[in-house]
């Protein structure tokens, strides 16, 4: 049974009045002054208040509202698995202790924030996980998985800061399929598809992880290359060069074709500090510098390799004439 805080409150004071005449009545001696013994009764009865009141407040109320307290505290640090001790519910509300009932929605509150806060979570998971989804599939080729050309223009600009103060020789290389319309002519687009993409397998499987790897163009791709000595670097991309090469593709169980790849780069030793512009023109001069080394592979029978360093010096003269033509 369950006793409201009315009903408690009343027999408290009931108590405090029983025990004040019982402590008072002995002194009771036939005297006949009533203002004098309601007096000295008023007296006792504070008295045995004062004494009564601290011990009966926990079971008034105080001892449930520290409870409540502790879990209010619990629910604004987040933690909502505080047990509170609630009675049971009786079948006719208004007969129900009121801190009971309180105890009751509180802990339903408990319950209903955790949950939300759960799905809140379940939901912010979700977003993140769109979110991943979107920005992948925002910086990637559809057909090939590769990087596409807006992630590959907009990773320049950091990969050559990131060379400027390091001082790592950083390497642009742009590789182009021979004689990709043949193929376009001969196996038709969906056969092309097929080329570009294990094509594409394989120029990834053959590069080491951290370089970048992207298609910017229809049969066109460009890497970047990090991390890489530049005496090794011309040996790695002959080596590319020659596993592309030799690489068979399967375009059907009975069709199997063979391809071969022009490649232009560039290699940056080390640069002085520079200006964010001058940062950003640079590494596009140093693109169109792997593709002038591309342009003049294609020029020359094709299926080869060439960096600018390497092109003759009327040619690199030309080109640089030719692209400030273009600038004016």
């Amino acid at each position: 049974m369950q006793i409201k805080i009315g009903t408690r409150l009343t027999l408290a004071t009931l108590l405090i009045i029983g025990l004040s005449f019982a402590l008072f009545s002995p002194l009771l001696r036939g005297d006949e002054d009533e203002l004098g013994l309601l007096l000295i009764f008023s007296l006792f009865t504070i008295v045995v208040s004062l004494v009564l009141v601290p011990l009966l407040l926990p079971w008034i109320c105080t001892r449930d509202l520290h409870r409540i307290q502790d879990a209010i505290n619990g629910i604004k640090c987040g933690h909502y698995d505080l047990t509170l001790p609630i009675g049971p519910e009786p079948a006719d509300p208004g007969d129900e202790y009121e801190l009971n009932r309180l105890k009751r929605d509180i802990h339903w509150m408990q319950r209903a924030i955790a949950l939300r806060e759960e799905n809140a979570w379940q939901q912010s998971r979700r977003i993140a996980a769109l979110n991943e989804t979107l920005r992948i599939e925002a910086i990637t080729d559809k057909l090939t998985g590769l990087y596409n050309a807006r992630y590959f223009w907009d990773a320049i600009g950091e990969c050559f800061t990131q060379h400027v103060q390091s001082g790592e020789p950083l390497t642009f290389v742009i590789l182009d399929i021979d004689f990709f319309k043949r193929i376009n002519d001969t196996y038709g687009h969906p056969g092309g598809d097929q080329v570009l993409a294990q094509f594409a397998r394989k120029l990834r499987a053959s590069t080491r992880e951290q370089d970048l790897v992207a298609r910017i163009g229809g049969e066109e791709f460009a890497l970047i290359l990090r991390h890489l000595p530049s005496p090794e670097i011309p040996a790695c991309l002959k080596r590319l060069h020659r596993e592309l090469r030799e690489h068979h593709i399967q375009i059907s169980p009975e069709t199997r074709v063979q391809i071969t790849v022009s490649i232009g780069y560039y290699v940056i030793e080390r640069q002085h500090l520079a200006s964010s512009s001058t940062l950003t023109t640079t590494a596009k001069e140093v693109v169109k510098r792997a593709d002038d080394a591309l342009y003049w592979v294609k020029n020359h029978g094709r299926n080869g390799v060439m960096a600018w360093h390497e092109l003759d010096h009327d040619y690199r003269e030309q080109r640089l004439k030719l692209e400030a033509g273009h600038a004016d």
